[in-house]
This record gives structure tokens, C-alpha cells and sequence, in this order.
């Protein structure tokens, strides 16, 4: 794979989204097989985005169809057709990584990129098996990078929505291999927001203990009760580790997508103005915690930005998104917004 990397670095002027098709024990929720895109572009600078998708953790929600069974993404077609905005605009100057390395890594699995278990559900219709394996398609990508991308000078770990969740957690494992490297993290839209020990449910349907940092102490499986952990504790808990890289979020007030599946997760009607008040005070805890943990806080209720025009356009307190994110990926010390 090296040398196809040298090949498409060779073509960056008339470079386009590759398709890469790793096999293996990779898969989709549904059976179909998986596969990941890369932009060349400046081998020093690695944005690694994990794609959102929805997710599942039991019988009832993986038997409907609130998230992504297999790949749909074509950015390459998406290209052609000019539908590419947001941080995949690269001929907007203002892009902070139009001359980036992009290496998109597609959701399929309802999982969060967390998963490495195939699992057997029973509905009302009968048994159905979902092929949790979001750690095993992100492993595939990721080694991708380590022989192709061997040292970058900056790394950029983000992603939307379950995305955002799969950046938080891929990051750490990301910063250890790129040891030598200025790394960032951005989650957008995936503030984490559920009822007290949720989280105990799908790591276990999803065996994501195969994925998990353990290496972090704080967030060793062999010391950390599950049934209490919540997100700002993942993120303190990377974080820490890590304290010459930065860690963030980008958030909506009223986040109609977030706001559904914290009513999913809860089992409960809930108020956009209950779900923003724990998402608030979530950041609120990290940042009290994590120096090196920012966060950039809009209002409105849209699902994502970093894929939008959004992203340009969203301003809060006279900081421009598209500056904070670039500061942040610059000096990693952006400041958090408001």
C-alpha cells in the first residue's frame, strides 16, 4: 500500500477521492462489505473523519432503521456532482484542510466505531444478527494510515454525530501511534447525553472493550464501572493522557437528532431544554477538568456542521467557526465559545 500512497502523491494535481476496499474480517451491520476513502494531499497533515450514521444497542432500535446498515457514502460521486461543502470544499480558501490528507472512514455498523461482535437479536419477527464491527472497519482504515501516512507533522481526529463518538475514542489510539505529531480532536453534535448507566448496555452488545484505550488508566475496564461512566469521564479521561494534544466539542442549544436519541435512550419524552441543560453542564465538567478541552456552543437545532456550509457561515461572540477550528488545529488552544 505504500507504493499505491507514493502513486496518488505523485498525482496531487489531479488528485480525487480513492476507494479502498480492505477485506478481511471487515463488514457492515447487514453482511455487505465494507470500504473507506482517501484524498491525498500533504502527507504532513492527516485529518482522519469518522462518518455519523445513528446507532442501535438493542433488539428494539437494531431492529429499526435509525442508523446506517452499510456504506452509502460515495464521496467520490459526491465530487463530480458538486455536492462536496463544508470542510470537502477544497477549492473555498477559507478550508482548513483543503491541502490535507482526508482519510473518511465510512459507518455501518450502528456502533459508534466502538464495536468488534456480531450480535443476535430477537424481535418480534424473529432472531436477526447485526455485524457490530465499527473497532474492526476503523482498525482496517486506520492501518491504512500508519503504512501510508507514516509521519505526519499535525493530525486531525473528527467526526459528526456517531462520528463524533468514534473520533473520542479512535483519537487515543491515534495520538499513541502518531506519538510525535500536533494532535487535535473534534467531536461535533455527539455531546453524549444519556440516563445514568446506559452505557453499560451497549458495550457489552458491542463488545467495544476490543477497542477501548484500557492503556489510559482512567479509563481502564479493569477499574472503571461502566454502569456509572458517562462521557465527560471519557473525555477527562483521554484528556489527561494526553496533555500537549487538544480535545473539543461543537454543540447546538437544541439539537433536534441529539435530543431523539437521548429521549431513545432514557425510554422518556424529554425537552430540548432538559437535554441542553445536561449537554451544558457535560462541557462544563470537562472543561473544568481537561485545560486541554475546548468547546464551541451555537444555538439552533441542526444535526452537524462540519459537512454544511454551515461551517463557514456560524458565528458566535465574533468568532467564526471555520477560525476557531482552524486555531484549533494550528495552536491547539482555540478557547472555548461562549
Amino acid at each position: 500500500m505504500a507504493l499505491l500512497f507514493l502513486v496518488l502523491s505523485a498525482r496531487l494535481l489531479e488528485a480525487q477521492w480513492q476507494v479502498i476496499e480492505p477485506g478481511g474480517q471487515t463488514i457492515c451491520a447487514d453482511g455487505s462489505a465494507y470500504k473507506f476513502f482517501v484524498y491525498p494531499g500533504d502527507a504532513g497533515k492527516l485529518l482522519v473523519e469518522f462518518e455519523g450514521g445513528g446507532a442501535c444497542w438493542d433488539a428494539a432500535t437494531c431492529a429499526t432503521s435509525i442508523y446506517s446498515r452499510r456504506v452509502a457514502s460515495d464521496p467520490l460521486a459526491a465530487g463530480q456532482g458538486g455536492l462536496l461543502v463544508g470542510i470537502y470544499d477544497r477549492a473555498n480558501p477559507e478550508n482548513p484542510f483543503r491541502d490535507w490528507t482526508h482519510l473518511y472512514v465510512p459507518y455501518c455498523t450502528g456502533d459508534l466505531h466502538w464495536g468488534n461482535r456480531d450480535t443476535t437479536y430477537t424481535a418480534a419477527s424473529g432472531p436477526f444478527t447485526v455485524h457490530h464491527r465499527g473497532a474492526v472497519n476503523a482498525a482496517a482504515a486506520l492501518s491504512w494510515a500508519y503504512e501510508n501516512v507514516p509521519a505526519p507533522r499535525q493530525v486531525f481526529v473528527a467526526g459528526c454525530s456517531a462520528g463524533g463518538y468514534g473520533s473520542i475514542l479512535w483519537s487515543a489510539h491515534v495520538m499513541a501511534h502518531y506519538s510525535g505529531a500536533s494532535a487535535v480532536q473534534l467531536a461535533d453534535s455527539a455531546a453524549g447525553v444519556v440516563p445514568p448507566g446506559f452505557f453499560a448496555t451497549p458495550l457489552s452488545n458491542w463488545n467495544a472493550g476490543a477497542a477501548w484505550p484500557s492503556f489510559i488508566p482512567a479509563l481502564s475496564l479493569d477499574r472503571l464501572d461502566t454502569s456509572r461512566l458517562t462521557m465527560a469521564d471519557f473525555y477527562t479521561g483521554v484528556a489527561g493522557y494526553y496533555p500537549l494534544s487538544a480535545f473539543s466539542q461543537f454543540n447546538r442549544l437544541a439539537d433536534s437528532t441529539q435530543v431523539f436519541f437521548y429521549i431513545l435512550t432514557k425510554g422518556a419524552l424529554v425537552t430540548p431544554e432538559e437535554w441542553s441543560a445536561q449537554m451544558q453542564a457535560s462541557v462544563a465538567q470537562v472543561r473544568s477538568t481537561s485545560p486541554n478541552f475546548f468547546g464551541y456552543t451555537a444555538p439552533g437545532t441542526e444535526h452537524c456542521v462540519i459537512n454544511s456550509p454551515a461551517v463557514y457561515t456560524t458565528e458566535v461572540g465574533g468568532v467564526r467557526l471555520v477560525d476557531w477550528i482552524r486555531t484549533l488545529a494550528e495552536t491547539r488552544s482555540p478557547g472555548s465559545i461562549p
